[in-house]
């Protein structure tokens, strides 16, 4: 065999290694999404031992957030609403990004700033809705939005002079959730406000 014909036939064996034994690959080049959730986990067990949940811990998966978070991948525990006291003694429900330093950072509606990494600056009002119920969903906490499903067409966006104001109604006009962008498009608060649990 020529040696031309041996590094095409090497090459041809590698790209059929790797189609039958595909590796998961961490956000550029880092941590894979696997790694990622056990060091998730064990920051958990650290941080609030002895924790209760219905959900995770697990990845927040939601086609709106993984759309406008393209660069992102972010875990959660969630602990549904009752009205009444959670059957968890420690509950918890959060939604956190572990970062390739391997420190997880959990994300607070009230701190804006660790929702901004990944988002585009809006400039149209559709930008402006699609990003604000990517954002609204991962401050709720819930990837499967079983209690409020927020699509980007339920989310009013108006604009000012200031930027832009979106809002979302939980079933009226009474429990306004909203997000705001400076006239720059950056994103600058968030109020979620849904109704109480019946």
């Amino acid at each position: 065999m020529s040696e031309r014909a041996g590094v095409v036939a090497t090459a041809a064996l590698l790209l059929c290694c790797a189609a039958v034994f595909p590796v998961s690959v961490g956000a550029e080049g880092g941590k894979t999404p696997t790694e990622e959730l056990q060091i998730f986990k064990a920051w958990l067990d650290r941080v609030r031992p002895g924790y209760g949940c219905d959900e995770g811990p697990a990845r927040f998966r939601n086609e709106t957030v993984e759309a406008v978070y393209a660069d992102r991948r972010f875990y959660y525990v969630l602990t549904r609403a009752r009205g009444i006291q959670s059957p968890f003694p420690n509950a918890v429900s959060l939604v956190a990004q572990v970062e390739e330093s391997g420190d997880v950072r959990p994300l607070n509606p009230s701190s804006p700033e660790g929702y901004r990494p990944g988002l585009k600056n809006v400039r149209k009002a559709e930008e402006a809705r699609r990003t604000a119920a990517a954002v609204l969903i991962l401050a709720m906490g819930d990837p499967g939005e079983r209690r409020w499903t927020i699509r980007p067409d339920q989310i009013t966006a108006r604009k000012s002079r200031k930027g832009w104001v979106c809002t979302y109604y939980h079933g009226n006009e009474i429990y306004p959730s909203q997000v705001t962008f400076d006239r720059e498009g950056v994103l600058t608060a968030i109020a979620c406000n849904p109704p109480p649990v019946p």
